[in-house]
């Protein structure tokens, strides 16, 4: 009777014993193809593609299946399960149902090879790695091993013939992601009595930032800009609403930008990520605007300085541009390393020359006033 490809999946043994029953372990040959790659979930830490796995073992027993007027005879999946022994290797870190077997062959030769073909549609859970993001690196892994054999019974072996276990760039063309390297490994893995031979195949990629750049960054600049237009009104009480609504319809308009940035990082994180950082900085920008917008419209109609009021504003049309460019250019310098550290150091720092410029106006309004009298 055929077996189906999900009692496959999740590892139906075969009832035959392995070719070297009671001697040294089964080596088995394998290689892994990247067909096509369909992106990588930062907020959920998964990815899927579409990938062959093929393996590779000697079992001179299977000579007997080949016809005498052959040199080798492909088998169906459930064939081989009926006649011949299988390593039973899976993907060991996909996604609970993330594993699709689209096609499965056997070809076994008269010299007693096995090579066993498998093309499948898999959902990787991944630890992403998003301190840098929208600028990270990530190393995509597919993890194998046998579901049924420990490592004194199955050792996993690279395959080192060419393209087996290759990729090509095209796969990420429709992505956001460029191809760097790949690697394919083998290594054992003892935890308690659990001993296993892996094998992992690791994809190098580095995110495409351009989409980011345009549909955030890019806008969360132009934001910034907006509130320095604040400065830009003449100071007088026909220009106060549209002055204090230009800075809080901005800051509103960082905060919903925000939300959709927080949408694409995982759920569960621990510190910063460089986008998180952007973003503080220019939260902090905008909080200063708000900020020094109430006091010029205090000194200009509570304290009654309007002269006062009018060098403010000139002064802050010059200052304001610089400390801004210079706070988001900083950005540009910080690693995913000291994240944390380098946020605080930059808020501090916003909020020091916010505040000494805040001294500032309370010293001059009081010698204005003292000058008035």
């Amino acid at each position: 009777p055929a077996i189906t490809a999900q009692s496959f999946v999740t590892g139906a043994p075969s009832s035959v014993d392995r070719p070297q029953t009671g001697g040294p372990p089964d080596l088995i040959h394998i290689g892994v193809l990247l067909k096509d790659f369909y992106g990588a979930d930062l907020h959920n830490e998964q990815w899927e593609a579409d990938i062959v796995v093929m393996l590779q073992w000697y079992d001179p027993r299977v000579s007997g299946l080949v016809p005498k007027d052959q040199i080798g005879r492909t088998l169906s999946e459930g064939q081989a399960q009926d006649l011949m022994w299988t390593p039973d290797v899976i993907v060991t870190n996909a996604e609970l149902q993330g594993r699709n077997v689209i096609s499965t062959s056997f070809h076994v030769s008269v010299d007693g090879m096995v090579n066993k073909t498998q093309r499948l549609l898999v959902k990787i859970k991944e630890n992403f790695d998003g301190k840098e993001f929208p600028y990270d690196q990530q190393a995509l892994h597919v993890l194998l091993a046998s579901a049924s054999y420990m490592t004194d019974d199955v050792q996993l072996v690279p395959m080192f013939a060419a393209n087996l276990s290759d990729i090509g760039a095209s796969s990420f063309d429709k992505s956001d992601w460029t191809f760097l390297s790949h690697d394919l490994e083998v290594f054992e893995e003892s935890v308690g009595s659990l001993k296993k031979s892996r094998a992992q195949f690791v994809m190098h990629v580095l995110r495409d930032a351009s989409p980011y750049m345009s549909s955030t960054i890019f806008p969360e600049i132009m934001i910034v800009v907006l509130s320095f237009t604040v400065f830009l009104f003449p100071v007088n009480p026909g220009f106060a609403m549209p002055r204090v609504s230009s800075a809080v319809i901005a800051f509103l308009s960082m905060l919903t930008i925000s939300t959709r940035t927080s949408a694409m990082l995982p759920e569960v994180r621990r510190g910063l990520v460089w986008m998180e950082l952007f973003e503080v900085v220019c939260k902090m920008l905008l909080f200063i605007v708000i900020m020094l917008n109430i006091l010029i419209e205090t000194v200009f109609h509570s304290w009654q300085q309007p002269e006062l009021a009018k060098q403010l504003v000139f002064e802050l049309r010059l200052a304001f541009p610089m400390v801004a460019g210079l706070s988001l250019a900083a950005c540009s310098v910080a690693t995913g390393k000291h994240l944390e550290l380098f946020c605080d150091a930059v808020r501090s720092a916003l909020l020091l020359v916010t505040a000494v410029f805040i001294l500032s106006v309370f010293r001059r309004s009081r010698n204005y006033a003292s000058m008035q009298k």
